[in-house]
């Protein structure tokens, strides 16, 4: 089980790149490295992912959580007035050393999140949920 979060401040990714949470508040097994953003599997098993992602005044979030380079899951937000967050889970199959992480969705050009310590977090866990 692990679960890491995003510094403060406003985040700018281009397609397909990986959103690295590098506060790590639970890593159970030592699966979340917090320099690549990725999880690696210990053990093979149904595992689920989740995140939450705020996006930026005025512009789109598109994040997808990927298992080895196949996507997930994806989701996109677009808030007007304020920054506001959004969550997305999936579930996987995932064999040992398999890795999961998340990035920008290739199919746009930007993501933009924004997070703040007093009320928005962006954050990735992930579970064993069977062996």
């Amino acid at each position: 089980m692990f679960h890491a979060r995003h510094l403060d401040g406003h985040h700018s990714y281009t397609a397909n790149q990986d959103m690295v949470f590098k506060t790590v508040l639970t890593n159970e097994g030592g699966g979340y490295d917090s320099n690549t953003g990725r999880f690696t599997a210990s053990v093979a098993g149904v595992f689920m992912f989740t995140v939450q992602y705020c996006s930026y005044t005025s512009k789109w979030a598109f994040p997808e959580i990927v298992h080895e380079g196949r996507p997930l899951q994806r989701s996109g937000h677009f808030e007007t007035a304020e920054a506001v967050c959004a969550s997305m889970q999936a579930f996987a199959k995932v064999a040992i050393r398999d890795k999961v992480w998340v990035r920008a969705c290739s199919a746009y050009s930007t993501s933009d999140i924004y997070s703040e310590e007093i009320r928005r977090w962006n954050s990735f866990a992930g579970l064993l949920i069977r062996v």
